[in-house]
């Protein structure tokens, strides 16, 4: 189910299930289709099992497309409330609709025996098993980082508390794109409950848990995700949890010295002292990922390597839109071979934040690539016209798989310097940038 490994994807590792298809006192997918309603549904196999149910891999048989169906006994749980959790866990995924988050469809029971729902089925596998095979690398963290802050603002923008993030919880698919997954703990905002049950006993993954979230009298807000996050930040890192009197992650080597303090800011023990909000934290992590580390007449780059810098010779800049993970990731690779400085965006409002940055702190981009088509966010075309506002002296390349489109036929008229066609080809890439870069004025 995996792309082959990089450093910048997810290793080849499918999900771990029982060798044979059986979970004691969970029917098999034979047994399931016989009582799943209506015929809506066919499960094929059993990928996971835990206290909170078992999932099923799965068609919708409407629309022929793969799905995840997750399956609860009644009453099984009862003392840490898991049929409760499991309706909570449906609501909340049900109110939450983003990239970065699995997606559900569907909610019901089987007559009194069994509560089920369906939902998106994302191809690849978790955080926990790129750890436990090998594959985290500080670069494959930087790429994942922003994408779960994303997951966690936009819920956080609904009302809705995770309450349970860790790398089990954080799905990753073959295009290297983040799912979250697992809202069983979820709240909101307003409901004045905590992390621990009517018996004490604490629900979720310690490990992973604020302080606030153990402590019966405390209500439990936003700011626990983002202790929780800085803990899986700390384990991404280093491979190992912050117990005890622990270093900071860039005691590894390969680890940027600056991801120390964010690290320890959100773990705070006074969450008035952490980062107040995903979006804060994320913010850091992309000015790490955007300035490079200077010292010994080198400017380093995460994901990349360092690159000799003089006052005389300054290293072209370039801002990279693309949606594609993985195509942004051999464009980057490719450019950073060549000795230029890359800027990563996979948003058009977010490349004209940056370019405009730029511009104001008076190292403009000596050249943007703009990706033509982002399903879910302001392309190419309409960034450009953005950045033309701002910038009438901007020098920029079109790139698509589209090569009729009429931007990519005549990128001139649209303000373009050149047209890079997908499928690339290293020597054509390069021979295109080269020569955008040796007539342009501003280098």
């Amino acid at each position: 189910m995996q792309a082959a490994a990089s450093p910048q994807t997810p290793p080849a590792a499918p999900p771990r299930a029982p060798d044979d298809n059986r979970v004691p006192n969970a029917p098999t997918p034979e047994q399931l289709n016989q009582i799943l309603p209506h015929g809506r549904y066919l499960a094929d196999s059993i990928i996971g099992a835990g206290g909170m149910g078992v999932v099923y891999r799965g068609i919708q048989t409407s629309l022929n497309r793969a799905i995840a169906i997750k399956l609860l006994r009644r009453g099984d749980g009862a003392a840490y409330a898991f049929e409760d959790r499991f309706r909570r866990e449906a609501i909340a995924m049900a109110q939450l609709n983003h990239p970065n988050i699995v997606a559900i469809h569907d909610f019901d029971k089987i007559d009194d025996d069994y509560l089920f729902f369906v939902m998106e089925f994302v191809e690849g596998t978790d955080l926990a098993e790129i750890m436990r095979t090998g594959g985290m690398t500080p670069q494959l963290t930087m790429l994942l980082l922003p994408q779960i802050c994303m997951a966690l603002e936009y819920a956080h923008s609904r009302g809705i508390v995770h309450r349970d993030i860790k790398p089990a919880n954080i799905m990753v698919t073959r295009r290297g794109e983040v799912k979250v997954t697992d809202f069983g703990l979820a709240k909101k905002f307003d409901q004045l409950n905590t992390f621990v049950t009517m018996t004490n006993m604490i629900m979720g993954t310690p490990e992973y848990a604020a302080p606030e979230q153990v402590d019966a009298h405390r209500e439990v807000d936003h700011r626990a995700d983002v202790y929780a996050l800085g803990v899986m930040i700390y384990q991404m890192l280093t491979g190992q949890l912050p117990r005890g009197a622990w270093q900071p992650p860039s005691a590894k080597p390969g680890v940027d010295r600056r991801l120390d303090a964010i690290v320890i800011k959100a773990m705070m023990h006074d969450r008035n002292q952490r980062f107040q909000s995903v979006t804060e934290m994320r913010r850091a992590i992309e000015d790490i990922t955007t300035r490079p580390l200077l010292g010994s007449g080198q400017t380093q780059h995460l994901g990349g390597r360092p690159h000799s810098r003089s006052p005389q010779q300054l290293t072209p800049r370039v801002l990279l839109l693309e949606d594609d993970l993985l195509v942004r990731d051999v464009l980057r690779r490719n450019l950073e071979t060549a000795g230029l400085e890359i800027t990563e965006s996979g948003d058009g409002r977010d490349t004209i934040q940056r370019y405009g940055e730029a511009l104001q702190s008076g190292r403009p981009y000596d050249l943007v690539i703009l990706d033509l088509t982002i399903p879910d966010g302001l392309g190419g075309a309409d960034t450009m016209e953005h950045l033309r506002r701002v910038d009438p002296k901007i020098v920029a390349i079109v790139s698509s798989g589209y090569r009729d489109d009429p931007i990519m036929q005549n990128p001139g008229h649209f303000g373009f310097a050149g047209a890079l066609p997908k499928p690339y080809q290293r020597e054509a890439l390069m021979q295109l940038i080269n020569g955008v870069l040796a007539n342009s004025s501003r280098r």
